[in-house]
């Protein structure tokens, strides 16, 4: 302990750095005490991974911005903060943490993919990938590991990422080798359709493609993600669970909220486009509906959030 109280007075102010960064100090809080909180965290956190170094002060700041604006320092107990300051550490470029990251959890790539019984060099190029999207910033931003929250483990959000990398290599290699389709729906007539659907199909083709493309695009990120997540990568509603940490029925409800959001953006840019009757886009709608595996399997493949 002796060598944490040295530590901590080396690296003064760190409440000074919290209230900075939240711009103020939370209502009924006094200095000395968020100064005794924030010093034994930062004990914590540096026992947890020796060797690494981090300027306190700026740990504290990284810490007050993980805090909604409402929220009182308490609820720093609940983040995983050995976690927050290896990740932390990371992004700041800290030669030992890069290391304590290759060490203990570059090792959760393998964990993420096993399912994907992916070959050795593919392996080895996620691994790659991974090192490349947390440690290393680019131009403009930072490395990915800026961005862990702290809200669950680091091992889980590692994971997490590597899944996502290992689907997109998977994807961007399949599509080279996948006829292109100059169609998104694949609208032809069939002879067991009714003459209606019949010469909507014929007749509006052109524009049912653009309005289903176009509804795809207005959906948010994460809705595309679930959507392609189902119909390009076959995730079961189980791995929906485990990759967003969420009960299973919770991963279906968004799988089918995110359906259901596609399918009722379609209708209304084709209301706005097209003069059809409420049967007609009914109709259209229930064809979308019966063609998804298809139709977004092509749409996905060229968006990637």
């Amino acid at each position: 302990m002796a060598r944490h109280q040295e530590d901590r007075s080396v690296t003064p102010g760190l409440a000074q750095a919290f209230i900075s960064a939240r711009e103020g100090i939370p209502a009924g809080v006094s200095l000395a005490d968020l100064e005794e909180r924030l010093g034994r965290l930062l004990d914590t956190a540096r026992a947890h991974w020796p060797g690494v170094d981090l300027d306190g002060a700026r740990f504290a700041a990284h810490l007050a911005r993980h805090l909604p604006a409402d929220s009182t320092p308490e609820a720093l107990e609940r983040l995983h903060l050995p976690d927050l300051y290896l990740a932390h550490a990371c992004a700041e470029g800290v030669p030992a943490a890069h290391a304590a990251f290759e060490a203990h959890l570059l090792s959760e790539v393998n964990v993420a993919v096993a399912r994907l019984k992916l070959p050795p060099a593919a392996l080895d190029e996620v691994r790659q990938l991974v090192r490349q999207k947390m440690l290393v910033p680019g131009p403009d931003t930072p490395p990915k590991l800026a961005a862990y929250p702290g809200t669950g483990p680091l091992s889980g959000w590692v994971r997490a990422a590597a899944l996502w990398l290992a689907l997109d290599l998977q994807r961007q290699r399949s599509s080279h080798d996948t006829p292109k389709d100059d169609s998104t729906l694949s609208l032809l007539v069939d002879p067991g359709d009714d003459p209606e659907l019949a010469y909507l199909k014929t007749t509006y083709r052109t524009e049912f493609n653009t309005a289903f493309g176009q509804a795809l695009a207005n959906l948010s990120p994460r809705e595309r993600n679930l959507l392609r997540l189902k119909y390009l990568d076959g995730l079961s509603i189980d791995q929906f669970g485990a990759l967003y940490g969420v009960h299973r029925a919770t991963g279906a409800r968004w799988v089918v909220a995110a359906q259901q959001a596609l399918l009722e953006e379609t209708r209304r840019l084709l209301t706005e486009r097209l003069r059809l009757t409420g049967s007609q886009l009914d109709s259209v709608l229930r064809l979308i509906s019966s063609q998804l595996d298809v139709s977004l399997s092509r749409l996905l493949r060229s968006r990637v959030d």
